[in-house]
Formats: C-alpha cells, structure tokens, sequence
C-alpha cells in the first residue's frame, strides 16, 4: 500500500501559491506526497476546511506543481481535465458510490496559476480516504482495478474523442517510441550505450510483434476512444472495503485506445514484483490477477469493445510493458531526462524489470 506518510517539508513558496486558489481554512501542514515520476505532488492540510464523509482524517487538498517540460500543452491539458470530470459528475453523482476528481479554482476563477518562476501550479480536492497500491494484494482487488478502468471508459464512451485535444502525440505509438529508441541509441548522449546491448537487443527482436496494434487500428478494427491512457493501478483510489471509488491522475486523458488502458493496467497490476525491482527472479506474471482484471474490465466495457479489441487483450499487456520499457531505456541512454530518478541507474533497472516481466506474460 502507498503510505501517504512522507517526508515532511515546508518549501518558502507554498503559502503563496496557496493564496492563488480558493480553499476553505487555514494551511496547518504541507507534506510531500506520492510517488509520481513527473509532477511535484504535495498534500495540504487545512484546519477548517472539514472532513470527508465516513472519515476522521482532516479534509484538505493536493497540491501540484505541474511538470510543463513534459505538458508543455498545460492550458489543453487542464481543459481535458474540466471536460472529461463534468462529464463523468453527470453520472458519478452523489450516491453513486464513485467520486470525481474535483479541481479547486484559482481567484481568478482559472483552472491552474503560474508563479512568478513561470511554472504551473493546480489544485485538487483531497479524496479520502484514498487509498491506493503500488502491488496489488489479491484477485478481488485486481477486479475492481479492471471494472474502475472499464466504467470509465464506458461512462466516457458519449464524450466524443474529437472534443479532447492530444496533449502527448503518440504516447503509446509503437512506431514513435522506437524510432525515439533508435535515436537515443544513436546519439548515445549519456555514454551508455555499451552498457545495455542486451536491452536494445531484446527491443529490436520484439519491435514487429508490438507493431500489431497500430496496424489493426490503421485497418479500422481498433477504434479511437476517449481513454485515461496512464492506467497504473496507483492511479485507482479505494476505500476501506478495498472497492475502487476514484480514478486520478488525469493529465493523459485523450483520444486513445482501450487497449492501451486495458495494457497498462495489466502491466501494474499484474505483475509480482515491483517497476524498478532489482532482483529479477521476483518479477513474474500473474495468470489469476490478469483473469480477475479482464473478468471486471469487460464486466463494464465489453459491450462496448468490437472483436478486434477483445481478440487483442492478450497482447495488450505486451505491448504496454514493450513500449514503457524502450521509454525507460531511451531516458537512461538520454542522461535521465525525461523520468524522476532517486538514485544512479534506477531508469536501467526499470527497462529490466520490464522487459522480464514481458518474458513472463504467457497467455
């Protein structure tokens, strides 16, 4: 389980950036919370502000700064945001047992303010209890995960995909990532290159496999839908009865497919070990937590989902784990730019443990 316990720390410019939005209270505390690679995420606690229905943890509010490097569309990405939670408020409503992201306003009645250092800041209110994992513990909770990820795909399924902008072009192109790969190898700008033949062996010999998606969705087989496209099972908020209520980190919401959120949450959920595990012998797949995702994905997204969609969930998965591998190797080979990293070479293991895991998956 993610602890929202983290190291607590005050930095000088967070009261006047709280200043910029229109919270309820007083600030009584700033942690940093989370274990995002891209944002700077910080939890708020607000004296006065109340408490969440159930519970007698204090109400309060995420704070983040936004990473434009990686958002550079942070207007577009903010307006997907607006548009996809109105539209799931109208059916998640009050009783419903789901709860939507709620975005806090700033003064100005914006969705985000930029500080004096030009960087982005937005503000959530805080969903409690929030809880959420990193490894899934059984096939219960691998079936709420899928059932989550379905409904949001169906209950999105009338917002029309045009309406959103694709604030990342090919995020998960097969086609993109390895030409980005094949630069990275090229350019070897870290001076790494000699250090992972075996990595970039390993992605070269799996490329045209992974290059079946995009060639059934350029047939037409595979349609375009609005889709969450960043659906690792730490982005699924639970309560205390282990059902999952919410559905964050909506900065990738764009047209997609529901194979990449189907893939990636097979990819998070399940695995046995963890993203960055170094021994790789604990990393494996789990056959009873796929069949528990699929079981609750197509419970709420399978009328929905031509064939070709459902005949392609197998590969699904290995595609996901393909392309966030080559992702992880070309940021080790590019210096480390792209990826948060905590210690030297975590973006290497990452690449290993996911190209082991996608030697485990069988189907």
């Amino acid at each position: 389980m993610t602890s929202p316990e983290n190291h607590f720390e005050i930095p000088p410019n967070i009261a006047g950036v709280l200043g910029h939005f229109r919270t309820s209270g007083s600030l009584t505390r700033a942690r940093r919370f989370g274990s995002g690679h891209i944002h700077t995420t910080w939890l708020i606690e607000s004296a006065g502000s109340g408490k969440s229905a159930g519970s007698d943890e204090s109400d309060g509010y995420i704070l983040q700064q936004f990473n434009n490097s990686v958002f550079p569309l942070t207007a577009a990405t903010m307006e997907n945001i607006r548009l996809v939670t109105g539209h799931l408020r109208l059916k998640w409503g009050e009783g419903s047992g789901f709860v939507v992201p709620q975005l806090i306003e700033t003064t100005s009645g914006g969705l985000f303010h930029t500080d004096a250092e030009g960087n982005p800041w937005r503000m959530y209110r805080r969903i409690l209890p929030g809880i959420s994992y990193d490894v899934v513990p059984d096939a219960p909770l691998a079936h709420e995960a899928g059932r989550i990820f379905g409904k949001f795909i169906a209950d999105l399924s009338d917002l029309p995909p045009e309406q959103l902008t694709v604030v990342i072009p090919g995020f998960h192109s097969a086609e993109l990532r390895y030409r980005q790969l094949q630069k990275a190898i090229r350019n070897d700008t870290a001076r790494r290159r000699s250090e992972v033949a075996a990595e970039i062996s390993f992605a070269e010999l799996n490329s045209d496999v992974m290059m079946e998606l995009p060639r059934r969705q350029a047939s037409g087989e595979i349609p375009v839908r609005v889709t969450h496209n960043d659906t690792k099972l730490n982005n699924v908020l639970f309560d205390e009865h282990n059902r999952a209520v919410s559905v964050i980190d909506l900065d990738t919401v764009m047209p997609g497919l529901s194979l990449y959120d189907f893939g990636d949450l097979v990819r998070t959920a399940a695995s046995t070990g963890d993203e960055d595990e170094a021994d790789l012998n604990r990393i494996g797949f789990s056959r009873s937590l796929y069949d528990a995702i699929r079981e609750g994905f197509l419970d709420q997204a399978g009328h929905l989902l031509t064939p070709a969609e459902i005949a392609l969930l197998p590969l699904s998965g290995r595609y996901m784990t393909w392309i966030m591998g080559i992702r992880f190797l070309a940021d080790y080979l590019n210096g480390d730019v792209y990826y948060q990293t905590h210690y030297p070479g975590q973006n290497l293991r990452r690449c290993r443990a996911q190209f082991r895991l996608m030697e485990t998956m069988s189907m």
